[in-house]
């Protein structure tokens, strides 16, 4: 088989990212679990976390957690997925820790766990905005007396997450808000806890700038590594390679057609109504990938002169007249940020290619230094 499409991976300078950012945050006495759950499983791109230092790797599927076990990697394993009951016994026996928020789940870890003659670490989850998981900071009490009842569970910290689902921006505040849940929970429990997880990439610009709280000692990095970027401006940031992942595919058509559709415009197949703009005749490119391989709002060619008009399934529709002249089975080369990059990695339609030279075309390293970010 001959896939359409190729997806270019540079392990080295993700590697060199990986190393960075753990400079960065060990600098601040923070560990780092580094994400990799946009791998979806792929033990090449875990093991370029791991050559940069992070202290464990974290996934939020188990799935991905079983493939990267028996692949070898023997790194610490955060669950980042609250686990339902039912999967008790996977994360027992393949996660270290485990982030939770719901009694349910943790009756059942620690169920499974005493069966197997373990303990299972678990990191309790604080509600502060964001709307995904985790408990209300006022239902704290209740919920860590009653871990403290469950006794194949050991409560080792407490976290937070924001930026996923609504949007939350990291900040002194909120990550203010998780130390003074942590140290009420540390009087309850009358121990110190040994992690207190401030959340994600989100948290890198307070560190850079020095403004993240004292005794956040534990972050969950993956876009930054991946992307070497601020999640907040998509910039880059400094000392960290970009255009880690390229996207690469033959034109299987080019005519030049209206640039209106002709005909009654209905749903499209993926339930939206399409709009057009009146250009006239264009140049229009079709490449041989489509919305079940990438993500078309992080997907940007590499050629300014080429812009993407929309997909289907299968084909991406592309609009040349400004670029200059392309032929059929002529390559493009497209950049992908987080989103475009994991449909890639998950599309068996994609064919992939690792890249280990550090000095590799794409990647572009930025100047180090200052650690600020504005």
């Amino acid at each position: 088989m001959n896939p359409s499409a190729r997806l270019d991976i540079h392990l080295q300078q993700l590697a060199d990212n990986a190393r960075t950012v753990t400079d960065w945050c060990h600098q601040s006495g923070i560990e780092i679990a580094g994400v990799v759950k946009a791998a979806c499983g792929d033990a090449r791109i875990a093991r370029a976390f791991t050559q940069g230092g992070i202290d464990m790797l974290a996934d939020s599927r188990l799935e991905n957690i079983d493939r990267l076990r028996r692949a070898g990697l023997q790194q610490p394993m955060l669950l980042l997925r609250s686990p339902s009951p039912s999967q008790a016994s996977q994360v027992v026996e393949q996660c270290d820790l485990s982030l939770n928020s719901e009694l349910a789940s943790l009756r059942a870890l620690s169920a499974t766990a005493e069966q197997l003659g373990k303990r299972h670490a678990v990191i309790l989850m604080v509600e502060l905005g964001d709307r995904r998981e985790g408990i209300l900071p006022g239902r704290l009490p209740d919920m860590v007396a009653r871990i403290q009842d469950l006794p194949g569970l050991d409560l080792v910290g407490i976290g937070t997450n924001l930026g996923c689902i609504g949007g939350v921006r990291t900040t002194e505040y909120n990550l203010g808000q998780l130390v003074q849940c942590a140290e009420r929970v540390e009087q309850q429990l009358q121990r110190s806890l040994r992690y207190i997880s401030g959340g994600n990439s989100g948290a890198l610009p307070l560190l850079l700038q020095q403004r993240i709280p004292e005794r956040i000692n534990h972050l969950r990095i993956g876009f930054t590594i991946l992307q070497g970027k601020n999640p907040f401006t998509d910039q880059p940031l400094p000392g960290l390679n970009t255009g880690l992942f390229t996207l690469n595919a033959e034109l299987i058509e080019i005519q030049t057609k209206a640039s209106m559709p002709e005909g009654d415009i209905v749903v499209d197949a993926f339930g939206h109504v399409p709009q057009f703009e009146d250009r006239g005749d264009r140049i229009r490119g079709i490449v041989g990938f489509g919305r079940l391989d990438t993500d078309l709002a992080t997907l940007l060619p590499r050629d300014p002169g080429v812009e993407v008009l929309g997909a289907s399934s299968d084909h991406l529709v592309l609009d040349l007249t400004e670029s200059r002249p392309w032929r059929v089975g002529d390559s493009l080369s497209f950049d992908l940020g987080y989103g475009a990059s994991v449909q890639g990695i998950l599309s068996p339609y994609v064919r992939k290619t690792f890249i280990h030279d550090a000095q590799a075309d794409r990647g572009h390293r930025h100047r180090a230094a200052p650690r600020s970010v504005e």
